[in-house]
């Protein structure tokens, strides 16, 4: 799926984002870890099932029907549904102002730090927007 599936590449992005700050920044209780696992595990099942429910519709038919756009669009809907709640739930088990000063801090007064956050959204971004085989493509290039 990360090499056909962009949204899955953002969601893998997102949790590992998600588990390097509360890494370095947060002290979550084995309880809080289990939470934020299980709510990233969440959205990646729940991108499996979106991805493959339209992979079987569009094995079933490649011609327009009301049924099958009902089936691609409620399963992507429930991928937003897991989303959103993944968000709600960090929020509430993560906000904290306090953190997030100490955050903004630590990035100030660690200027290599935010350099290297700053390349990690970068290469990330690119992981998400541009697809695998392309980044296979140049590398096989480059070494003929």
């Amino acid at each position: 799926m990360l090499k056909t599936e962009s949204h899955m590449r953002f969601h893998l992005v997102a949790g590992l984002f998600a588990i390097g700050f509360c890494a370095k920044f947060y002290s979550l209780t084995p309880a809080q870890w289990g939470v934020l696992i299980l709510t990233i595990s969440a959205v990646f099942v729940t991108e499996i099932f979106n991805t493959v429910l339209e992979r079987v519709c569009d094995t079933v038919t490649t011609e327009y029907s009301k049924n099958i756009e009902f089936i691609k669009d409620v399963s992507a809907g429930a991928v937003l549904v897991t989303a959103v709640s993944s968000v709600v739930i960090a929020f509430f088990m993560l906000f904290d102002i306090e953190i997030f000063k100490s955050i903004f801090y630590h990035f100030k007064n660690n200027i290599a730090d935010l350099i290297l956050l700053l390349i990690g959204t970068i290469v990330s971004l690119l992981f998400i927007i541009v697809k695998p085989e392309n980044y296979l493509k140049f590398f096989r290039r480059k070494n003929n």
